[in-house]
């Protein structure tokens, strides 16, 4: 009796290695699978079944060979440091909440406003982005004033205010 042919398409091997990038430490189990391969076959074969460069496997023998397993690992990347530190932080926030600057006087800040004193006090130098996306971490946002047209009667509009 023959054997059963089996029904394999492309969509099993896609399945497969989207299943293997969940793995946690499924990678590693590869790298070491073509290390113990390469006794017994070219490492261009090797790259071929593993689907990566010839180069990547030598490194991976390299490497293991020099650290053992933890060379193996991925190392973590390194990160900028953040120009300013908790605490400037805190005073960037208590000068917004309360809408004064270093000098205790009243402003209404702006990106610019507060590049400028962030600079002039603390000496860091940013971009209005990066001190941005601090305001944004801080949980700040900048809003802006209600319009005031020129010709507005300011006494007239506080008797209209119903806290006036």
């Amino acid at each position: 009796m023959p054997r059963q042919s089996l029904n394999f398409n492309h969509d099993i091997v896609l399945k497969a290695e989207e299943e293997f990038h969940k793995l946690k430490e499924g990678k590693l189990a590869i790298q070491l699978r073509a290390i113990m391969a390469f006794e017994d076959n070219t490492a261009e074969h090797i790259a071929k079944i593993f689907k990566v460069s010839i180069r990547t496997i030598f490194r991976w023998i390299h490497r293991f060979s020099k650290y053992g397993i933890e060379g193996l690992k991925d190392q973590p990347k390194g990160h900028y440091k953040p120009k300013l530190t908790e605490d400037q932080k805190e005073q960037l926030k208590t000068w917004i909440i309360n809408g004064k600057n270093s000098n205790d006087e009243l402003i209404h800040w702006t990106l610019e406003k507060l590049k400028a004193d962030v600079e002039k006090i603390f000496g860091v130098k940013m971009s209005t982005m990066a001190l941005w996306k601090n305001l944004k971490k801080l949980g700040l946002t900048l809003k802006k004033p209600r319009p005031i047209h020129h010709k507005a009667d300011k006494e007239a509009q506080n008797i209209f205010k119903k806290n006036f």
